[in-house]
């Protein structure tokens, strides 16, 4: 027997705070389903839904991928600096330190 909703997370970190919302949605739902139907555009009103920025527990899923039952749903954000960079500015200061 298939489940007529399925109980899924939908997660968004903002540096500092970590959004969970626990939502039912309708079987068959995609990704972006079950985050328009979580409500998370209204509480993240600048939140971008590229492809590639998007997993189920770590693994990167596109929008249009089938959700089901008790899946996690993670918004990932762009990169801002590269982690290179700022580990390499990180040893330069603690050599200028030393």
């Amino acid at each position: 027997m298939v489940k007529a909703l399925l109980d899924v997370q939908v997660v968004y970190a903002l540096p500092g705070n970590i959004l969970v919302i626990d939502c039912s949605i309708p079987a068959g739902s995609t990704v972006a389903e079950a985050i328009h139907l979580s409500g998370l555009k209204l509480k993240v009103p600048d939140l971008c839904l590229d492809e590639g920025l998007v997993g189920i527990y770590s693994q990167k899923v596109s929008l249009d991928h089938t959700v089901t039952d008790g899946d996690r749903i993670e918004c990932y954000r762009s990169v801002t600096a590269d982690p290179k960079a700022v580990r390499r500015r990180r040893v330069e200061k603690k050599r200028k330190k030393s």
